[in-house]
């Protein structure tokens, strides 16, 4: 399977709708992570998408109810947010294991677009062993590199700004993390990715 083909595919769904059930969560968490501790934390959210999506995609686990789901995405929120109120320390761990829950939540969610290369991926994963997990890896690459650009822009801020923009920032993607909990333990996201989805094949 050309890996490079893969790749591209994933960075065209991070410009469709559907992705976004991936790409708000994971802004999030660097939002809400903020400073040093963006990047490892999106990495960490990264990681958890890939070993949620693999285990789910080729039927070697996943499947949470919407409330494990709910519960996941709501430790991470306390997990992010409690450092920003106590005004404690951000770089701690704490960060990264919150970024690797809410991916893994995220991952649950999530209902792909499906190109050709990827369809080919997923109808074969559950034949394939760590190969399958390194295709989905490149894939996810593409499809979350938008996240890149979120964390650049943190790094990259004068440290000045970031006094001022951290705490806008962790308020926001606790705020959107809370939501998405929400959403998900009433059974609201499902028409939500629902309509994503269909935005997207609306759009291709």
């Amino acid at each position: 399977m050309p890996v490079f083909s893969l790749f591209g595919e994933g960075f065209e769904s991070a410009l469709l709708t559907c992705s976004l059930i991936l790409l708000i969560p994971g802004a999030a968490v660097g939002l809400t992570a903020g400073g040093k501790s963006a990047i490892p934390a999106m990495s960490a959210f990264w990681v958890g998408v890939l070993g949620l999506s693999w285990l789910r995609f080729s039927d070697r686990g996943g499947g949470f109810s919407n409330l494990v789901i709910a519960a996941g995405l709501l430790v991470a929120v306390v997990a992010l947010v409690v450092p920003v109120i106590a005004r404690a320390d951000r770089a701690a761990p704490g960060a990264t294991l919150a970024g690797l829950v809410a991916g893994g939540a995220a991952a649950e969610l999530w209902r792909p677009c499906v190109g050709e290369h990827f369809g080919g991926l997923l109808n074969s994963l559950p034949e394939r062993g760590l190969s399958g997990l390194w295709l989905m890896a490149v894939y996810l690459v593409g499809t979350l590199s938008p996240l890149i650009v979120v964390g650049a822009l943190q790094q990259l801020a004068p440290e000045s700004w970031r006094s001022r923009i951290d705490p806008i920032g962790a308020a926001v993607g606790g705020l959107l993390l809370g939501a998405l909990a929400l959403a998900t333990a009433l059974g609201l996201h499902e028409a939500l990715v629902s309509q994503l989805f269909l935005w997207s094949v609306d759009n291709v």
